[in-house]
């Protein structure tokens, strides 16, 4: 059964095709927070895509629709994959993209959800994952992860344990993943959300900088062949 899915779409100011990032929500779905982090990146330069993965007749009214929601995709990893790669064919599609330099993003559930999409092979500039979910039923084999990956992990998180931070590591080694992995102390799940109790001003400002340079600095640097 077709699932109608009404993501949105945020263009920079001037003239494209610009870099672009697909941004995946946190388990609650897509709403004003997502939309707050697609306008930060569109700021800086990015045609973002803030992916609608549960569907427009889908997306929860509270916690606990977003927990009962949230787990079809968390159970079911390739159908996260196939949600995943669908709202990655929308940009694809879009000619304000700049098709060489796409970018996914996703925080917790994004988070997990963007690492499944790495793991399908696509050909990505970048991955960032912001405590997001770092098991997996189908793990990468050499080869099949083609892009950098940016992984923002909390120590002694109860949503991401320890144990998944293991398997991810031992994945990426067999994988042969090209990762970088920051791992934070005195921080809880969800810190960078204005909307959560959690929410850590200084610590959501310290890691946007990050994810914004890392960005940055994986961007392709087209040469200028104007006439000076």
């Amino acid at each position: 059964m077709n699932t109608e899915l009404e993501s949105i779409l945020l263009l920079p100011d001037g003239k494209g095709p610009f870099p672009a990032v697909l941004l995946f929500h946190e388990y609650t779905g897509l709403n004003e927070t997502v939309i707050n982090h697609a306008k930060r990146l569109a700021a800086f330069g990015y045609a973002v895509l803030a992916a609608d993965f549960y569907g427009l007749r889908n997306r929860p009214s509270n916690t606990d629709e977003a927990r009962s929601t949230h787990r079809i995709y968390r159970n079911d990893r390739l159908l996260m994959r196939k949600r995943a790669r669908a709202c990655l064919d929308v940009l694809y599609s879009h000619p304000e993209v700049d098709l060489s330099c796409i970018y996914a993003l996703g925080f917790s559930f994004g988070g997990g959800a963007a690492l499944e999409l790495a793991r399908t092979g696509v050909q990505l500039q970048g991955v960032a994952s912001v405590y997001g979910y770092l098991d997996t039923s189908n793990p990468a084999s050499s080869g099949d992860v083609k892009c950098p990956l940016l992984v923002i992990h909390i120590k002694d998180d109860p949503v991401v344990p320890e144990q998944h931070l293991r398997m991810f590591e031992k994945e990426a080694y067999s994988a042969e993943v090209d990762y970088e992995l920051h791992l934070l102390d005195n921080a809880r799940h969800g810190f960078i959300n204005p909307e959560a109790e959690c929410f850590d001003a200084r610590l959501a400002d310290e890691i946007w900088k990050k994810i914004l340079n890392w960005l940055e600095n994986g961007k392709p640097r087209h040469l200028n062949t104007g006439v000076l």
